[in-house]
């Protein structure tokens, strides 16, 4: 979603995940722990590119989460970006294979000319006065890098 508007969806999240085949004790006999791989999808429905931030990827799991900080703050192209985010945790081994779902803390602007003025205007409102600042934080925004895909050994 877009901050300024509830109805503009701007893009979409995937994530896949799979048991790496690797275990360990964490602390103790007692605690068992598999390795999970995951990747995060993005897809850009805009016609140009989109700031995008990912932060606090969790893992949902019978009733737990559990947190990775993974990370990534870049420009989308339009279309599919696979592998976003990627990376590994290691999660309590009775939880391993109850994994049903994810959450990622998330943040997109249309750096199109017209998204970023309609981002303008949604931030003057709630900070009068601080149009500078605003327009450097757009600024800062469009010069992100480019998302890059995040390969991994263990495709899905």
């Amino acid at each position: 979603m877009a901050p300024f508007s509830d109805d503009t969806v701007v893009g979409e999240l995937t994530a896949a995940w799979h048991d790496a085949g690797e275990w360990r004790l964490a602390n103790g006999p007692d605690t068992p722990q598999r390795k999970v791989v995951f990747r995060i999808d993005a897809v850009n429905r805009l016609s140009d590119r989109l700031y995008l931030r990912l932060r606090d990827f969790r893992l949902l799991a019978g009733g737990e989460a559990i947190d990775s900080a993974a990370t990534a703050e870049c420009t989308l192209a339009p279309g599919t970006t696979e592998g976003v985010v990627a990376g590994t945790l290691w999660v309590p081994a009775g939880l391993a294979q109850r994994i049903g779902g994810f959450q990622i803390d998330r943040f997109a602007v249309p750096l199109s000319e017209r998204g970023r003025a309609f981002y303008r205007e949604f931030l003057l409102l709630q900070r009068p006065g601080a149009a500078a600042a605003i327009d450097a934080e757009l600024a800062a925004y469009a010069a992100a890098p480019p998302c890059q895909s995040v390969l991994w050994p263990l495709g899905l």
